[in-house]
């Protein structure tokens, strides 16, 4: 059991919950046996008090006193712990039993003949004198009187005590022992189930995202944890198959340039060209390039945005002037291809303005290229609860249901063909875009009818 681990610290709390619980109850006991013995000893010589004091009024003279010890000493008969003296007014003694010891404080301050013995002040035991002491005037029959000096020895009481301590530590020590080993089999038993999601966790590797840990079987306060342990390892999975499937896509989406990059250079080497020749195919080449400087600028795009650490410089912006300056700039293609771009509502909303354009633009683009000629594309600005809304909407041949959820992936065609036309990351760079604002993307799309993508951007306001 290592010092640092859970089970060795709930050992130690177990035993130092137990030391205190027995000190504080043995603290209580101890105290409560001390007040109780000197309860005793107070009662016991209360009583001695009362019998000394009937066998006084007994005798007329205290000189009877010297004649007939025998009655005073019988009052203490069994009784070994006693001490027992009587003195006249004078201070002599007229009595004492063996052992007697004087105690000169307590013979300043006699209590009255009348006075009832448990109203008695007893002097309690010095280290010199370890005796609870009473000092009470009795009277006698004659009229005379006797100071009655009585002690119980309370070294029996004080060992008893001692001993009691000793055993007190001792069931400290032992009781504190004992919890830590049953706290380290409670502890060791209770904690079986988080070793069991240890070596689940163990067994798990990027070929094996498949292990889920069994909530139903797991304490109830271990639910919790192993339900967010089990969230988590999907989205592992989920991360893996997507840079499983990116790095698949990006091999294949590279392979074709590339391809045609070695074959039109292989071609142009295996004889001898003219300038114009060479240049022709320099030419195609430098188209190749590009579409893989635009691909190549796109992934490194969505790398950053997957993996955002600063917070993006946002402000608040006029949503309705972005749209209108990338519109404007798409209407020139849209004239080519005899569409019509039109920009209606208004809106604020906190973006980044460059990257607010960049989103607006990839839509128009993708609408721009899947609109029929002569018809008119829409872009709507419209708050929706706590969002704004920017509704990009294109009529068309529309996508089929089963495509809707895969649009905004990396590199996915509606049509299972080329990439060419862009690198089929456009729709993916729009969703990043809006996750890194907080927002989100969505599309609607009717076979043979319209086509609808918007942009919800959170906390907007209309104008």
């Amino acid at each position: 059991m290592k010092p640092g681990s859970l089970t060795f610290r709930l050992s130690i709390l177990f035993a130092l919950a137990t030391v205190v619980l027995l000190a504080g109850i043995g603290a209580y006991l101890y105290r409560f046996l001390d007040i109780e013995l000197m309860h005793r000893d107070h009662a016991e010589l209360a009583g001695k008090v009362q019998l000394i004091r009937h066998h006084l009024a007994a005798i007329n003279s205290l000189s009877q006193i010297n004649t007939a010890p025998g009655r005073f000493r019988d009052a203490i008969i069994g009784h070994p712990h006693l001490r027992l003296a009587l003195l006249d007014d004078a201070g002599n003694i007229l009595f004492a039993s063996p052992a007697w010891r004087p105690d000169a404080a307590i013979l300043k301050n006699p209590i009255a003949v009348d006075a009832a013995p448990d109203e008695i002040a007893i002097h309690m035991p010095t280290h010199d004198l370890p005796y609870h002491t009473l000092a009470a005037w009795g009277g006698l029959r004659g009229g005379e009187r006797a100071l009655i000096v009585l002690s119980v020895d309370s070294r029996e009481a004080l060992q008893l005590l001692e001993n009691y301590r000793r055993t007190l530590f001792a069931a400290m020590l032992f009781g504190g022992l004992i919890a830590a080993a049953l706290g380290f089999l409670t502890a060791r038993n209770g904690l079986q189930p988080l070793r069991a999601m240890a070596e689940t966790a163990r067994d798990i590797s990027s070929s094996r995202l498949d292990h889920r840990l069994d909530v139903a079987h797991v304490p109830e306060e271990l639910k919790a944890l192993a339900g967010a342990f089990n969230a988590m390892l999907e989205r592992l999975r989920d991360s893996f198959t997507r840079l499983s499937n990116f790095s698949s896509d990006l091999a294949h989406e590279l392979r074709t340039p590339i391809n045609n990059l070695m074959g039109q250079t292989q071609v142009a080497l295996s004889r001898a060209r003219s300038a114009a020749e060479y240049r022709a195919v320099l030419e195609s080449n430098l188209e190749e390039y590009e579409w893989l400087a635009r691909m190549t600028g796109d992934m490194l795009f969505l790398a950053k945005a997957d993996n955002a650490q600063a917070p993006l410089p946002a402000a608040e912006i006029n949503l309705r002037a972005e749209l209108d300056k990338v519109a404007e700039f798409y209407q020139v293609l849209a004239d080519e291809a005899d569409l019509k771009i039109v920009c209606t509502g208004e809106g604020r909303v906190v973006a980044d303005h460059i990257l607010a354009q960049r989103a607006i633009a990839n839509l128009l683009s993708n609408a721009i290229r899947h609109t029929p000629p002569g018809s008119e594309i829409t872009a709507t600005l419209a708050a929706t609860g706590h969002a704004l809304e920017l509704r990009v909407s294109n009529p068309g041949s529309g996508i089929p249901p089963e495509h809707l959820t895969k649009v905004f992936d990396r590199f996915y065609q509606v049509d299972g063909g080329s990439t060419r036309a862009g690198a089929g990351l456009g729709l993916a760079i729009v969703l990043s875009i809006m996750r890194l604002h907080g927002g989100d993307a969505s599309v609607l799309s009717e076979p043979g009818g319209r086509t609808t993508f918007t942009l919800h951007f959170p906390g907007g306001v209309t104008t």
